[in-house]
């Protein structure tokens, strides 16, 4: 039973306004309530909501799906901040965060559960989209996106 359990990665299904996100439960680092005192920035480009200061350090909230889609989404009634570790080491964020509508849900996932989406959606910000179970999740390339925090920051 024990051999069959270590082919599932622990993950973390993260609702975003209209998609879900899907992400190694090793990026999260926390996920807190909205915060009330976000520093917002003028002139930024529109998927950077802002910033918030946790942890003796500045996070860069970021707006995904405006990223992929290309499109301002409405993410004022987002009630919590999830908080990613960066995954590269090389860059000048340690951290950063995303708005999510709902609590972030742990799941085990093995190769067969995960069916990619036919999609025409095409992003540098996605590697895929998939579906899991009844949902569908975007897997993002945190590389890039990381990449274009660290462009604005």
């Amino acid at each position: 039973m024990a051999e069959s359990y270590t082919n599932f990665i622990p993950c973390m299904l993260i609702p975003l306004k209209q998609h879900y996100l899907l992400l190694p439960n090793t990026t999260i680092a926390e996920v807190i309530p909205m915060p009330s005192n976000i520093e917002a920035i003028d002139n930024g480009p529109d998927f950077y909501l802002g910033n918030y200061h946790w942890h003796q350090q500045q996070l860069a909230i970021i707006d995904l799906e405006n990223l992929v889609e290309n499109n301002t989404v409405d993410t004022s009634d987002a009630n919590k901040l999830c908080v990613l570790y960066s995954i590269n080491n090389d860059n000048a964020i340690g951290a950063y965060a995303l708005p999510c509508h709902g609590a972030p849900q742990l799941i085990h996932l093995n190769e067969s559960a995960l069916k990619l989406a036919d999609t025409a959606e095409n992003s540098d910000f996605l590697h895929c989209r998939i579906h899991i179970a009844n949902k569908t999740a975007y897997i993002p390339n945190l590389d890039h996106l990381e990449a274009t925090i660290c462009q604005h920051i």
